[in-house]
């Protein structure tokens, strides 16, 4: 499906099928701004990832950080991975997001083997009431 690359989706949850935005090199999407969560059902907008190449090989890199409003508690944020930005067909990466540091900010690198054309994230655990940013960079 085509995809505009603007303006970008307004950061917050997951609006539907076919709405995500096209990420390219060298630029960030916010994901989630100031969210609040809900464990196990909440997912953030999707971005399409522009495919980078290098040489004879196409490289999809991207990175995720993530900012709390506080301690967000022992809490685990699946990266999700699609080839449709379709909400069923997203499925969790093997890596997972759950450790902030003490100024409360993780961050999450895509491992060089994962090849995915759309990404988005998903709140599985949350158990502190504290709001979370997250940004995409490619």
């Amino acid at each position: 499906m085509a995809l505009s690359p603007t303006p970008p989706v307004t950061p917050g949850p997951y609006p539907g099928d076919g709405k995500a935005s096209l990420l390219r090199c060298g630029e960030s999407q916010q994901l989630w701004l100031n969210q609040a969560i809900v464990a196990g059902t909440t997912r953030s907008i999707a971005v399409q990832l522009e495919w980078i190449k290098s040489g004879f090989f196409y490289v999809p890199r991207a990175a995720i950080e993530l900012s709390f409003s506080g301690a967000p508690g022992t809490f685990e944020i699946d990266v999700e991975f699609s080839e449709s930005d379709i909400g069923n067909s997203y499925v969790a990466s093997a890596t997972t997001i759950t450790a902030a540091n003490a100024n409360n900010f993780a961050r999450w690198d895509m491992p060089a083997a994962f090849f995915p054309k759309f990404i988005r994230l998903f709140a599985k655990t949350w158990p502190n009431p504290v709001t979370i940013s997250a940004i995409a960079t490619h």
